[in-house]
């Protein structure tokens, strides 16, 4: 791996923990997680269906990280390693998928508009999956970085094969939230919660700067 190649993987390392650090800050402030909570405390017995309905219009409406509901989950004592939530949140997530498809599909660039409030990300995105293709897609769905709710409807209005769609956010998503869960149950064993979390996204973004900055001058 030569140094070009080397600064172009910590510079997008650095982006990554950059949004990370950012959703941190701005989303999953106790604040907000404590909001949620209070939400789906009071469903009582309907708790799951709460979650289910949240997690669901998550997808297509509501423009906050799954994380924020699954933290909301975790503060009010919900087990969230179970079969039962685990079932829960991933149909939730799968159902709301589907949902991001059809209205890609039937609306096009209006149904990406009205969601992200730009027919520029429509153009910018749709260019981008058709020219990356499936497997860029699956990876896409796999790392947070990427914006792969949009994504959602913007496959469904370019047509993208449909039952990759489905096997790609069904492995995606799975990865994603069994790694969101078990990050949750490390956070709750070591303590510290939203500032623990802070300080570990502000720490690796100084290090790849300073691992940048080490290789951008080495000779």
């Amino acid at each position: 791996m030569n140094k070009e190649q080397t600064l172009k993987i910590l510079k997008v390392c650095m982006i990554a923990t950059a949004i990370m650090l950012a959703f941190e800050i701005l989303f999953y402030h106790k604040v907000i997680t404590d909001c949620f909570g209070g939400l789906i405390e009071k469903a009582g017995d309907w708790a799951y269906l709460v979650i289910w309905l949240i997690m669901f219009l998550q997808v297509t409406i509501l423009n906050i990280p799954a994380y924020t509901i699954l933290s909301a989950s975790v503060s009010i004592g919900i087990s969230t390693i179970s079969w039962q939530f685990i079932l829960v949140t991933i149909s939730a997530y799968m159902a709301g998928c589907l949902l991001a498809y059809f209205l890609g599909w039937k609306f096009g660039k209006k149904a990406v508009k009205w969601c992200a409030g730009s027919e520029e990300d429509y153009e910018k995105w749709s260019d981008v999956l058709n020219k990356k293709g499936k497997w860029w897609y699956l990876l896409t769905v796999i790392f947070p970085f990427f914006p792969d709710d949009l994504l959602c409807i913007v496959a469904g209005s370019v047509n993208f094969n449909f039952w990759f769609y489905v096997i790609s956010n069904l492995i995606g998503r799975t990865i994603g939230l069994i790694t969101m869960l078990y990050t949750l149950v490390l956070i709750g064993e070591i303590g510290g919660g939203f500032p623990f979390m802070i300080i570990v996204w502000g720490v690796a973004l100084i290090g790849e700067f300073i691992a940048y900055e080490i290789v951008k001058h080495k000779e």
